[in-house]
């Protein structure tokens, strides 16, 4: 098997999957945009190849490393990156090199809160009530209909970043006034 793993130094006790892999006899190609030396002795040694790109960011520069790996060692099998931050890339890579896993066209179920919301909907769970609430109108609604106290945070993002407790019409105004530009969903506080 072919594993490519997308900086796979961060978090750094995720290295143990690259670990793993290699133990279980797969072919781990690391790839991120940190010096090999940079790399924990364990993780190096469990490598069998790393390639180095100068900003991760580049989807040109990372497209063209999967196309060296795929001409040196074959189909690639698996792609991840044991890091919520890089869904995207890797959905995309999936998709470029036809490798199993989350395409482009599944990403926003599993960044958006608010698909994902739907997705357990559907399968008979009840997750917290919630809503994407673009307007101060709308986010008073909501409130109204569920009462405080109500939690907002970005729509798409990673852990509690920019997430309010609101449990009044104070903390409400804060909120309205610190958000940053982008979807906030609101749901009721589960405590």
């Amino acid at each position: 098997m072919n594993s490519v793993i997308l900086s796979p130094h961060f978090p750094r006790n995720f290295r143990n999957f690259a670990i793993q892999l290699r133990a279980s006899g797969a072919t781990v190609l690391g790839l991120a945009d940190v010096p090999f030396e940079a790399l924990s002795q364990d993780l190096q040694q469990s490598l069998t190849e790393y390639y180095r790109v100068g900003d991760m960011h580049d989807y040109d520069q990372v497209l063209r490393a999967l196309g060296y790996f795929t001409h040196r060692y074959g189909k690639l099998d698996h792609i991840d990156s044991n890091n919520e931050y890089w869904l995207e890339t890797e959905a995309r890579l999936r998709t470029d090199f036809n490798i199993a896993g989350i395409q482009c066209g599944d990403i926003d179920k599993i960044k958006r809160k608010s698909q994902m919301k739907q997705i357990f909907l559907s399968a008979g769970l009840k997750p917290a009530q919630g809503r994407v609430c673009r307007t101060e109108k709308e986010v008073r609604e909501f409130v109204a209909m569920i009462h405080y106290p109500v939690v907002a945070k970005p729509d798409v993002g990673v852990g509690a970043a920019r997430t309010f407790k609101i449990s009044n019409e104070t903390d409400l105004e804060n909120y309205l006034a610190e958000k940053t530009p982008v979807d906030y969903i609101i749901e009721e506080f589960i405590g």
